[in-house]
């Protein structure tokens, strides 16, 4: 699945004040897309909203977001928080729910499947014609979407 972030960092920011957080994300797809999820972003993006006065009360990743053995693996992780940010696909973010049972804000969008290509360029199919692949940079900014990390 090929993600682009579609909330700012100031309206995640908004969104988590005041409450107990956890930082969610996927080491496969949404790590891919740029580092707008993986490990190493959800660890930027905890410490910058600790920075923030936001009580983060954990970061968490797995492989595959999609796959709630591994999902269900990190629910002791997540049982001190309100809301989980979760830096995945839609599909990562549904599971984190159904697992978590924890409001969940999902500040990144899901344009579509998609490759890696030999070069390393991700492409997107937005459709189901296999003839119409796109760029991911071309993808997102036909969604109203970024391809950088949140912060």
């Amino acid at each position: 699945m090929i993600v682009a972030r579609n909330m700012d960092y100031d309206d995640v920011l908004n969104a988590v004040k005041g409450r107990a957080v956890s930082v969610w994300t996927c080491n496969t797809c949404a790590k891919m897309c740029n580092g707008i999820g993986g490990k190493q972003s959800a660890d930027r993006l905890a410490d910058k909203l600790r920075e923030d006065g936001v009580n983060v009360v954990a970061s968490a990743s797995v492989s595959a977001a999609c796959l709630m053995q591994k999902v269900c693996s990190k629910k002791e992780e997540m049982t001190g928080a309100d809301i989980i940010i979760s830096l995945t696909c839609d599909t990562g973010a549904i599971c984190a729910s159904n697992a978590f049972k924890k409001d969940i804000l999902v500040p990144l969008a899901t344009l579509g499947h998609g490759f890696v290509d030999d070069d390393g360029s991700l492409t997107v199919t937005l459709s189901t014609s296999v003839r119409a692949p796109t760029p991911f940079g071309n993808a997102a900014k036909e969604k109203g979407t970024s391809t950088d990390p949140l912060v």
